[in-house]
């Protein structure tokens, strides 16, 4: 493959992981009726940290996406926090949450001593 097609590609997969997940029915509503929920990837001090959005009121999330729209209410998350290069070192979380119309929010990991795994997954306003 020709290095222009590499870099193209590579740019295409991250932005459809960049994508946010209808995780509700019907059409698509402004940012003003729905709440957005984004997961996080980020370098910790020496150890890479992900929050995975893996299912919402038991509906599986796609790995591609990196958030989910959500009508406002009650909402059940399922989150897998991995750390460490690939995700060596993994766990999953179950979150129950309410959330608001035209808001957003984000994951954020609370870590044991010496970053060694997620004690809990709390969400936050963003």
């Amino acid at each position: 493959m020709k290095p222009s097609k590499v870099a193209s590609g590579a740019a295409l997969a991250v932005l459809t992981a960049c994508g946010t997940f209808q995780a509700y029915e019907g059409s698509h509503k402004p940012k003003s009726e729905v709440a957005v929920i984004s997961g996080a990837a980020k370098l910790r001090a020496t150890t890479p940290l992900a929050l995975v959005i893996r299912a919402v009121d038991g509906k599986e999330v796609d790995l591609r996406y990196s958030s989910v729209a959500l009508l406002p209410g009650k909402h059940s998350l399922l989150i897998d926090c991995q750390l460490g290069e690939g995700g060596a070192t993994a766990s999953r979380h179950e979150l129950d949450v309410e959330v608001a119309a035209g808001e957003r929010y984000r994951l954020q990991a609370d870590m044991s001593p010496g970053n060694r795994s997620c004690e809990r997954v709390v969400l936050e306003p963003s």
